[in-house]
């Protein structure tokens, strides 16, 4: 396992650069290899085009939000709105993990408004474990995981759990001074902040700035400008010590 090495596993091609560009960018910094993986290419990103065009267009800027991070960014291209907990996408996740060798795997919670979110972040919670079983049956030559990597959940969106309030997290990263170019990174994904321009109610958002305001109240949490909050994955086998502390030092807030 390369001991400086981070996968970001998103739904879509926007998620990882709104919810842990910062925590990524701060990475990149210390040394770190970033791949961002995608489950989707974002085909429902639209009303207006069809499924080939946007995945074109949203193909473009994720390689822009990316490079704006210092990151890779690949594809496994479920189709959008079709992310699934069965055994096919753990396969596909397992894979992605043997080939890639990470030490630290950021992901979506277990339970959010976007149900990609949700099951990619069960998915994961399903891969890892057999990503370390050399029998679990997957079409690749990279070996299995020597030992179970840190893994990160990121906050849902609007920070909102089922009760409707800001939900609990373990771990807040300082990113005051990288909160512009992760925000940067972010606008980059132009077809789908277009998109989400106009919620349900008819009330206009600008998911940029929206993005800025959860930082300010993570941020606030642990006495800084701006942070990013995560839940620490510690299931029964997962690494107890918290990886970011040991990372970044001072701008990591254990709560």
């Amino acid at each position: 396992m390369n001991q400086k090495k981070v996968l970001a596993i998103g739904a879509h091609y926007d998620d990882m650069e709104q919810f842990c560009g910062g925590t990524l960018l701060l990475l990149r910094k210390q040394g770190y290899d970033i791949l961002i993986a995608v489950l989707t290419a974002g085909e429902c990103g639209t009303n207006e085009l069809s499924a080939k065009e946007i995945v074109k267009i949203r193909q473009k800027e994720a390689k822009l939000g990316a490079k704006k991070i210092g990151a890779k960014v690949t594809c496994l291209n479920i189709r959008d709105g079709c992310v699934s907990y069965d055994l096919e996408t753990t396969k596909k996740i397992v894979k992605l993990m043997r080939e890639y060798q990470p030490q630290i795997i950021f992901t979506h919670p277990t339970v959010d408004y976007m149900t990609d979110h949700a099951h990619t972040g069960q998915l994961v919670l399903w891969a890892v474990p057999e990503a370390t079983h050399p029998n679990f049956p997957v079409e690749t030559n990279a070996p299995a995981l020597e030992k179970q990597p840190w893994v990160y959940h990121t906050d849902p969106q609007g920070l909102i759990g089922l009760d409707g309030q800001i939900v609990r997290v373990n771990t807040i990263v300082d990113i005051s001074e990288v909160v512009e170019t992760k925000l940067s990174a972010f606008a980059s994904h132009k077809s789908q902040i277009g998109f989400l321009k106009v919620e349900s109610s008819g009330r206009t958002i600008d998911s940029v700035e929206k993005t800025r305001r959860w930082a300010i109240t993570r941020g606030q949490q642990a006495r800084v400008e701006y942070g990013e909050g995560f839940m620490q994955q510690l299931l029964e086998q997962y690494p107890r010590k918290n990886i970011l502390s040991e990372a970044l030092k001072d701008r990591v807030f254990t709560l």
